[in-house]
Protein backbone atom coordinates (compact mmCIF):
# COMPACT_ATOMS: atom_id res chain seq x y z
CA UNK A 1 0.00 0.00 0.00
CA UNK A 2 1.15 3.61 -0.95
CA UNK A 3 1.13 6.11 1.52
CA UNK A 4 -0.73 9.13 0.44
CA UNK A 5 -1.30 10.11 4.07
CA UNK A 6 -0.62 14.20 3.29
CA UNK A 7 -2.93 13.94 0.52
CA UNK A 8 -7.17 14.50 0.84
CA UNK A 9 -9.85 13.25 -1.72
CA UNK A 10 -12.90 14.89 -1.28
CA UNK A 11 -15.22 13.42 -2.65
CA UNK A 12 -18.71 15.29 -3.86
CA UNK A 13 -21.95 13.85 -4.61
CA UNK A 14 -25.09 15.27 -5.39
CA UNK A 15 -28.03 15.91 -8.01
CA UNK A 16 -27.23 18.99 -11.00
CA UNK A 17 -27.82 22.10 -9.43
CA UNK A 18 -26.70 21.24 -5.71
CA UNK A 19 -23.47 23.34 -6.31
CA UNK A 20 -20.64 20.83 -6.73
CA UNK A 21 -19.01 23.27 -9.27
CA UNK A 22 -19.40 26.08 -7.51
CA UNK A 23 -18.57 24.33 -3.70
CA UNK A 24 -15.19 23.20 -5.46
CA UNK A 25 -14.24 26.16 -7.14
CA UNK A 26 -14.82 28.01 -3.94
CA UNK A 27 -11.94 25.38 -2.05
CA UNK A 28 -9.85 25.42 -4.93
CA UNK A 29 -9.16 29.30 -3.94
CA UNK A 30 -8.99 28.64 -0.30
CA UNK A 31 -7.41 25.04 -0.78
CA UNK A 32 -5.32 24.75 -3.67
CA UNK A 33 -5.67 21.87 -5.52
CA UNK A 34 -6.86 19.15 -8.33
CA UNK A 35 -10.55 19.18 -9.32
CA UNK A 36 -11.75 16.41 -11.85
CA UNK A 37 -15.23 16.29 -12.21
CA UNK A 38 -16.90 13.41 -13.88
CA UNK A 39 -18.99 14.74 -16.95
CA UNK A 40 -15.89 15.95 -18.42
CA UNK A 41 -13.87 12.66 -17.42
CA UNK A 42 -17.24 10.82 -19.28
CA UNK A 43 -17.58 12.94 -21.90
CA UNK A 44 -13.51 11.82 -22.58
CA UNK A 45 -14.43 8.70 -23.83
CA UNK A 46 -18.40 8.95 -24.94
CA UNK A 47 -19.07 10.89 -28.50
CA UNK A 48 -21.46 13.79 -27.48
CA UNK A 49 -24.40 12.42 -29.41
CA UNK A 50 -23.91 9.41 -26.82
CA UNK A 51 -24.48 11.25 -24.11
CA UNK A 52 -27.39 10.83 -22.08
CA UNK A 53 -28.34 9.15 -18.42
CA UNK A 54 -28.49 5.35 -19.62
CA UNK A 55 -25.08 5.48 -21.22
CA UNK A 56 -23.77 7.59 -18.10
CA UNK A 57 -25.09 5.06 -15.42
CA UNK A 58 -23.93 2.09 -17.60
CA UNK A 59 -19.96 3.66 -17.84
CA UNK A 60 -19.72 3.54 -13.47
CA UNK A 61 -16.51 1.10 -14.03
CA UNK A 62 -15.14 2.71 -16.56
CA UNK A 63 -15.54 6.25 -14.84
CA UNK A 64 -14.36 5.20 -11.48
CA UNK A 65 -11.35 3.35 -13.32
CA UNK A 66 -10.65 6.71 -15.16
CA UNK A 67 -11.09 8.77 -11.60
CA UNK A 68 -8.07 6.23 -9.74
CA UNK A 69 -5.88 6.89 -12.38
CA UNK A 70 -6.24 10.62 -12.17
CA UNK A 71 -5.97 10.33 -8.27
CA UNK A 72 -2.88 8.25 -8.40
CA UNK A 73 -1.13 10.68 -11.04
CA UNK A 74 -1.94 13.64 -8.40
CA UNK A 75 0.81 15.15 -6.54
CA UNK A 76 -1.38 17.78 -5.42
CA UNK A 77 -2.27 18.10 -1.45
CA UNK A 78 -6.21 18.40 -2.13
CA UNK A 79 -7.59 16.45 -4.76
CA UNK A 80 -11.65 17.64 -4.93
CA UNK A 81 -13.37 14.78 -7.03
CA UNK A 82 -17.01 15.78 -8.44
CA UNK A 83 -19.24 12.13 -8.55
CA UNK A 84 -22.41 13.52 -8.93
CA UNK A 85 -24.97 10.81 -9.01
CA UNK A 86 -22.41 8.01 -9.08
CA UNK A 87 -23.95 4.78 -7.89
CA UNK A 88 -23.38 2.94 -4.89
CA UNK A 89 -21.45 0.17 -6.37
CA UNK A 90 -19.52 2.19 -7.77
CA UNK A 91 -18.88 4.77 -5.18
CA UNK A 92 -17.85 2.02 -2.87
CA UNK A 93 -15.64 1.13 -4.73
CA UNK A 94 -13.84 4.36 -5.48
CA UNK A 95 -13.71 5.03 -1.66
CA UNK A 96 -12.20 1.79 -0.69
CA UNK A 97 -9.68 2.13 -3.13
CA UNK A 98 -8.89 5.52 -1.75
CA UNK A 99 -8.83 4.30 2.04
CA UNK A 100 -6.55 1.04 1.04
CA UNK A 101 -3.90 3.77 -0.90
CA UNK A 102 -3.34 5.94 2.25
CA UNK A 103 -5.25 9.02 1.25
CA UNK A 104 -7.20 10.65 3.69
CA UNK A 105 -11.00 10.38 2.42
CA UNK A 106 -13.60 13.17 3.26
CA UNK A 107 -17.08 12.42 1.55
CA UNK A 108 -19.31 15.64 1.26
CA UNK A 109 -23.00 15.13 -0.40
CA UNK A 110 -24.76 18.32 -1.33
CA UNK A 111 -28.25 18.86 -0.96
CA UNK A 112 -30.53 21.85 -2.63
CA UNK A 113 -33.04 22.25 -0.20
CA UNK A 114 -35.11 24.76 -2.17
CA UNK A 115 -36.37 24.21 -5.38
CA UNK A 116 -36.43 28.06 -6.15
CA UNK A 117 -32.65 28.19 -5.48
CA UNK A 118 -32.09 25.15 -7.82
CA UNK A 119 -34.13 26.52 -10.51
CA UNK A 120 -32.28 29.78 -10.62
CA UNK A 121 -29.19 27.92 -10.86
CA UNK A 122 -30.53 25.81 -13.76
CA UNK A 123 -32.17 29.07 -15.28
CA UNK A 124 -28.53 31.28 -14.99
CA UNK A 125 -26.72 27.80 -16.34
CA UNK A 126 -28.27 27.17 -19.28
CA UNK A 127 -27.76 31.33 -20.00
CA UNK A 128 -24.22 31.01 -19.19
CA UNK A 129 -24.08 27.75 -21.11
CA UNK A 130 -25.50 29.37 -24.16
CA UNK A 131 -22.38 31.12 -25.60
CA UNK A 132 -19.42 28.72 -24.68
CA UNK A 133 -18.98 24.77 -24.32
CA UNK A 134 -17.66 23.67 -21.09
CA UNK A 135 -17.84 19.39 -20.61
CA UNK A 136 -17.93 19.61 -17.40
CA UNK A 137 -21.54 21.33 -16.95
CA UNK A 138 -24.30 19.56 -18.31
CA UNK A 139 -27.77 21.66 -18.59
CA UNK A 140 -30.63 19.97 -18.23
CA UNK A 141 -34.55 20.76 -17.49
CA UNK A 142 -36.10 20.58 -14.28
CA UNK A 143 -38.26 17.51 -15.90
CA UNK A 144 -35.11 15.86 -16.14
CA UNK A 145 -33.59 16.42 -12.70
CA UNK A 146 -37.10 15.94 -10.96
CA UNK A 147 -37.58 12.58 -12.94
CA UNK A 148 -35.33 10.02 -13.99
CA UNK A 149 -31.53 11.83 -12.35
CA UNK A 150 -33.09 12.51 -9.49
CA UNK A 151 -34.59 8.32 -9.85
CA UNK A 152 -30.98 7.17 -10.67
CA UNK A 153 -29.56 9.08 -7.74
CA UNK A 154 -29.08 6.45 -4.68
CA UNK A 155 -27.98 8.54 -1.93
CA UNK A 156 -25.40 7.87 0.26
CA UNK A 157 -26.66 6.08 3.80
CA UNK A 158 -25.61 7.50 7.06
CA UNK A 159 -23.43 4.93 7.63
CA UNK A 160 -21.31 5.90 4.90
CA UNK A 161 -19.40 8.70 6.80
CA UNK A 162 -21.10 11.49 4.45
CA UNK A 163 -21.39 15.24 5.88
CA UNK A 164 -24.24 16.44 4.32
CA UNK A 165 -24.62 19.92 3.36
CA UNK A 166 -27.69 22.10 3.16
CA UNK A 167 -26.80 24.49 -0.35
CA UNK A 168 -29.50 26.73 -0.21
CA UNK A 169 -27.81 27.85 2.39
CA UNK A 170 -25.07 30.36 1.28
CA UNK A 171 -22.21 29.11 -0.22
CA UNK A 172 -19.28 31.09 2.19
CA UNK A 173 -21.27 29.31 5.21
CA UNK A 174 -21.48 25.93 3.28
CA UNK A 175 -17.49 26.10 2.60
CA UNK A 176 -16.53 26.84 6.01
CA UNK A 177 -18.25 24.21 7.08
CA UNK A 178 -16.52 21.55 4.97
CA UNK A 179 -13.55 23.41 5.80
CA UNK A 180 -14.09 22.58 9.83
CA UNK A 181 -14.46 18.79 7.96
CA UNK A 182 -11.01 18.89 6.26
CA UNK A 183 -9.47 20.23 9.53
CA UNK A 184 -9.78 23.94 9.39
CA UNK A 185 -6.31 23.99 7.07
CA UNK A 186 -5.66 26.99 5.64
Amino acid sequence: MEAHGQQAVVLVAGLPYSGKTAIIEQLLQRLPGRALYIDGIFRDFVEEKDVCLKRWLAEGSRLVERIIEAIAQASEPWIYVEIGILQPKHRNRLMGWVRRNGYRLVPILLQCESREAVQERQARRALSLSGQSDKRKIAIGMEELEGPITEAFVKPEEGEGFLRINTAEPIQDNVEEIRRRLGGAQ
